[in-house]
C-alpha cells in the first residue's frame, strides 16, 4: 500500500505504486528544501550564528563559546561531563571549545575539594566581566527578531519551535 505523504495539486496522480519516500519527494517538486519547515529552520539558525558570531567577536568570544560559558556562569562549576551533557556538544569538540577558552582566560580547571580524581570547569574573573556584555548581545538580537513579528507572531512562533524540539528530544 502507498501512503501519499504532501499532495501536491501539480504533480501527476498516476505513479501510486512507487515507494512512500519516492512520491512525497516527487509531490514536493523541484525546491524540495524550500517547501519544507526544515530548511527554514535551518537557513535561521545558520544565519543567527552569523549574526551573533559577529557580534561575538567584538567581545573576543564566539557564539559556540558562550553557549559554554553560559552554562559555567549558571551552575559556578560543572564537571566536563555535566558541562557535556548541559549544553550538548560532542565530547570532543566540547574539550576544544574547554581549551580555547582556558587560553584566553575564561574558564579553569581546577580539581574538586572532595574528589581529587575529579576535576571542574569554572569561570575565570575576566569571564565574568563579559556575562553582561554576551546577554545584552542575546537580547540585542531576540529585539531584531521582534522587531518583524508581531507580538503574537513571536509568541506562536516561539510556542510551535519548542513543541517541534521537545518532541524531537523527547524521540531519541
Amino acid at each position: 500500500m502507498t501512503v501519499i505523504l504532501f499532495e501536491n495539486p501539480i504533480a501527476p496522480k498516476e505513479d501510486h505504486n512507487e515507494v512512500p519516500m519516492k512520491q512525497f519527494k516527487k509531490n514536493l517538486g523541484e525546491d524540495l528544501n524550500k517547501t519544507l519547515l526544515g530548511y527554514y529552520i535551518d537557513s535561521l539558525s545558520r544565519v543567527e550564528m552569523i549574526h551573533l558570531n559577529a557580534r561575538f567577536e567584538k567581545i573576543g568570544i564566539t557564539f559556540s563559546q558562550f553557549r559554554v560559558l553560559n552554562w559555567i556562569w549558571r551552575f559556578e562549576e560543572l564537571t566536563q561531563k555535566e558541562l557535556h551533557e548541559l549544553a550538548q556538544i560532542k565530547p570532543s569538540s566540547l574539550t576544544t571549545l574547554l581549551d580555547v577558552l582556558i587560553d584566553k582566560g575564561l574558564v579553569e580547571r581546577r580539581q574538586d575539594e572532595t574528589d581529587a580524581r575529579v576535576r571542574k570547569i569554572v569561570a575565570t574573573e575576566a569571564s565574568m566581566a563579559l556575562e553582561d556584555q554576551a546577554w545584552e548581545i542575546i537580547a540585542d538580537f531576540d529585539r531584531m527578531i521582534r522587531s518583524v513579528l508581531t507580538e503574537e507572531e513571536y509568541t506562536v512562533t516561539q510556542r510551535s519551535l519548542k513543541k517541534l524540539l521537545g518532541h524531537l528530544t523527547d524521540s531519541e
